[in-house]
């Protein structure tokens, strides 16, 4: 499709639906059924900005995405945005003292140095987190300042490190298992993902626009920006609301704005952090321009949420997930202790092929995934070298909690 076919299009396709809410309105916050809130620990995050259109980043290291979705570094992990408002005082605003002091109740006595921690990221307003809304909602405290003391207390691994545990405790179940190599490519190796990107661009001229765009190529782009918050985004919930309520999990997702894919077209144009810059990297390589996040409460609902995913949306030649990468069977080399399961996915609206990135995880690994997202990845509190140390255990014990978890459930 040329530019001038696409522009033609422009003033059609920029009318707003009166059925689809604007991104301003449209809700993005899904809670769990309010009778289990108190019972579980807090969602997190698809990604670290609380807003349901993403912004660009200010910064010129990647999204979380880049390190922990398909080798192809073509995805930010993630996703932006929460399912749940924040606890608030009487003003509308969170009760940020309320909850520092919680903190020092719950955590002071056996672990000051991690207090400290947690208190510096709920301060920090520009970065924000899933894990801090949670902490700033009162029903969901609790549990999740118990979680963090149970990462903080090391019990499982002790003086272990996770390599260690996993080479002596290997885990069990569907989690730990291969997927059939027939789910990310086809009968001749092809990948499907990259194929349908392929037949995606072909038909969208917006997601043919590269690094340096021209004035009608960002005319192009804004609309595309346009459709993925005020049509994709919205059937993209109603798509995986139902698994999500089935799995007593919770449901965040956000779309990249205009502004946010020439930035991330730069970012993987130009390299960084010892990844070479991609030639060539288009709009449409965004493959998770639309991200969503299910967060479950343990291994167990993981495991059928991974199969219900499975189920409803189809692998292979006549299925619409396009990829899987799970990085409790093979995690990361760079970062080992990380723990999701991103699946690309296709989707169809209004005649035109997309695809969003899915990520599925426990509550436990993504409550440590927060505190090591912007303590050592991104570390915005200026963190010490000690502090960043506790973190990266912190982590480690989190998915050393969600072996063992499969360990006991599944027997040898």
């Amino acid at each position: 499709m040329h530019h001038d076919d696409t522009l033609s299009r422009l003033q059609h396709l920029s009318k707003p639906k009166p059925d689809v809410a604007s991104p301003q309105s449209a809700d993005t916050r899904t809670a769990r059924p309010p009778d289990n809130q108190a019972d579980l620990p807090a969602e997190e995050r698809l990604g670290h900005n609380a807003s349901a259109v993403e912004e660009p980043s200010t910064e010129p290291s990647k999204d979380r995405a880049d390190r922990s979705t398909p080798g192809d570094g073509a995805s930010d992990a993630s996703t932006d945005n929460r399912d749940h408002s924040s606890a608030a005082s009487d003003k509308g605003r969170p009760n940020t003292a309320e909850t520092i002091r919680e903190i020092h109740d719950t955590l002071g006595a056996r672990h000051p140095d991690v207090a400290d921690v947690v208190e510096r990221l709920v301060e920090d307003r520009k970065h924000p987190l899933d894990l801090v809304a949670a902490l700033n909602d009162r029903e969901r405290r609790p549990a999740v300042l118990l979680t963090v003391r149970e990462l903080a207390d090391e019990s499982l691994l002790g003086t272990r490190t996770l390599d260690e545990y996993r080479a002596d405790n290997p885990g069990r179940g569907p989690l730990f298992s291969s997927a059939p190599q027939d789910v990310n490519q086809n009968d001749e190796g092809r990948s499907r993902k990259s194929l349908y990107v392929a037949q995606c661009k072909s038909l969208d001229a917006a997601r043919e626009v590269g690094v340096s765009p021209s004035a009608d190529e960002r005319v192009l782009v804004d609309d595309y920006g346009r459709r993925l918050a005020t049509e994709v985004l919205p059937a993209v919930r109603l798509e995986l609301l139902r698994s999500a309520e089935a799995a007593g999990g919770d449901l965040s997702t956000r779309a990249k704005t205009s502004a946010g894919l020439h930035d991330k077209v730069a970012r993987m144009s130009d390299g960084g952090d010892g990844r070479p810059g991609r030639t060539g990297y288009q709009v449409g390589d965004v493959i998770d321009a639309v991200g969503a996040r299910i967060v479950v409460p343990d291994t167990d609902a993981l495991e059928l949420t991974m199969a219900d995913i499975q189920e409803r949306f189809g692998t292979g030649d006549d299925g619409r997930i396009l990829e899987i990468e799970n990085l409790y069977h093979e995690p990361k080399a760079h970062n080992p202790s990380y723990r999701v399961v991103p699946c690309i996915v296709a989707i169809e609206v209004d005649r035109l092929p997309y695809t969003f990135e899915l990520q599925l995880c426990t509550r436990r690994a993504s409550i440590a995934s927060d505190l090591e997202h912007n303590t050592v990845y991104k570390p915005y509190i200026n963190p010490t070298a000690a502090e960043q140390d506790k973190m990266r255990r912190m982590q480690a014990e989190a998915a050393a909690l969600d072996q063992d978890e499969t360990r006991s459930r599944w027997h040898a």
